[in-house]
């Protein structure tokens, strides 16, 4: 095993969740009821690590890896009835400390974002299960995807690690699914359009957080004020429509605030109603279509130049590395039953595995200064998960003698012949 692997893994691992602490939580979580051949904790990093390549994972496999690590002889009905609820929640759990071990960043973003406290992306992605489970997760396509899940995603841009998640039905609104709360204050985060509610954007402001985002086009609100001066016989744009605004215009750059209509909820006793918020849009003219592409954010010019708005808002493309990086990198996409404690096991293991893996990258003191290619970083990484797990689990051991690999190898299904056997006898 690469010792820098580790040096870092092992212990970031054993951090974050003792082996005791595991097996106390399987029992609370109901993943065991009793102590007998299978181990909580042996049982999570064989489905957590054991998987390395792309395609649906085989739990048969997984408890072949299981057998081989912890030298316990299963049968492979036994193996699957270890996918229950419980072993969801465990799994679950796990993933919440990963998560939350990377909550608070380590350090300020560099350059002209260093005024921010963090920087993190938000988007979702859209998985196929099997149609039996779309009275659990229902999908809004009836011929290709009768039933499929979402997952909603926060990672941080500079690193890439997973700081929140949940799971939804294919429906669920993207816009609804974490709530706003006071860790948001100095963060900036950048949405893609489905996140466009000015609703959303005034209770991320309100909280003291800071977003970015696109407009869909159609929205025609009116403009209030504008943030820069132009020489000459500059057309006003105060008290005009977006609409109106880019009509034969030829600026770069347009720089103004617009007032959006929010609506909000109930709360403390005032029944809901409508007010009018003040964001700021910023209008970046394509130099060789002259099309405008629109922005807003509540950042003010001292915090967020308008030269660079463009170039801050691709980093929002980190999530949707983060989201391959789960589906090529850590087999989550693809998911062999349609019973849905074992979907809910291995999509948590998949999200487990790439929220460790950038988690990882994030602190790689021991790589140099340089970039580092997720798809790459991934390659590499799944290259050392079984030197890991045999790490994790296995620890020093004797080697197998041929009775031990034998036993090992030999059909655990004793109450059926298989059929290659019926013609020629037990081997």
């Amino acid at each position: 095993m690469t010792p820098a692997v580790k040096s870092l893994v092992v212990p970031m691992l054993t951090t974050l969740f003792s082996t005791e602490d595991v097996r106390a939580r399987a029992r609370t979580t109901g993943a065991v009821r009793r102590q007998g051949k299978v181990d909580a904790y042996a049982l999570l990093m064989v489905v957590v690590l054991a998987v390395t390549v792309r395609g649906p994972t085989a739990i048969a496999q997984l408890g072949q890896v299981y057998c081989e690590m912890t030298r316990v002889k299963l049968a492979r009905s036994s193996f699957w009835d270890r996918f229950n609820p419980g072993f969801a929640a465990l799994l679950w759990w796990a993933l919440q400390r990963v998560m939350d071990d990377a909550r608070t960043p380590a350090s300020r973003p560099p350059g002209a974002l260093s005024v921010f406290r963090d920087v993190l992306a938000a988007d979702s992605t859209v998985m196929k299960v099997p149609d039996a489970l779309r009275p659990v997760w229902k999908g809004t396509r009836r011929n290709s995807a009768r039933a499929a899940l979402k997952v909603h995603a926060w990672i941080r841009v500079m690193t890439g690690e997973l700081v929140k998640c949940k799971v939804t039905r294919e429906a669920y609104g993207d816009s609804r699914a974490f709530g706003i709360d006071h860790q948001l204050r100095g963060t900036l985060m950048l949405f893609d359009r489905g996140y466009a509610s000015p609703s959303l954007w005034r209770r991320i402001d309100s909280v003291g957080g800071y977003f970015l985002t696109r407009i869909p086009a159609g929205w025609n609100q009116t403009i209030v004020s504008e943030n820069r001066r132009h020489r000459g016989r500059a057309r006003a744009l105060t008290g005009l429509t977006l609409k109106q605004t880019f009509h034969e215009l030829k600026r770069t750059i347009v720089d103004v605030n617009v007032s959006f209509q929010c609506r909000v909820a109930a709360y403390g006793g005032k029944k809901k109603r409508k007010v009018q918020e003040v964001f700021r849009v910023v209008a970046v003219r394509h130099p060789e279509t002259g099309e405008y592409a629109l922005y807003v954010t509540n950042a003010p010019p001292s915090m967020l130049a308008a030269e660079s708005i463009r170039q801050v808002y691709r980093l929002r493309w980190e999530v949707e590395t983060f989201f391959k990086t789960l589906k090529s990198g850590c087999s989550a996409n693809q998911f062999p039953s349609a019973k849905k404690p074992v979907v809910r096991a291995l999509l948590y293991a998949g999200l487990f595995r790439a929220a460790l893996a950038m988690r990882a990258k994030a602190r790689k003191r021991w790589l140099d200064t340089g970039r580092v290619n997720h798809g790459q970083w991934m390659r590499w990484w799944n290259r050392q998960l079984p030197h890991m797990l045999e790490e994790l689990v296995s620890g020093p051991t004797e080697p197998l003698s041929l009775d031990d690999i034998r036993r090992m190898l030999t059909d655990p299904n004793h109450g059926r012949i298989p059929t290659r056997f019926a013609f020629v006898g037990s081997p």
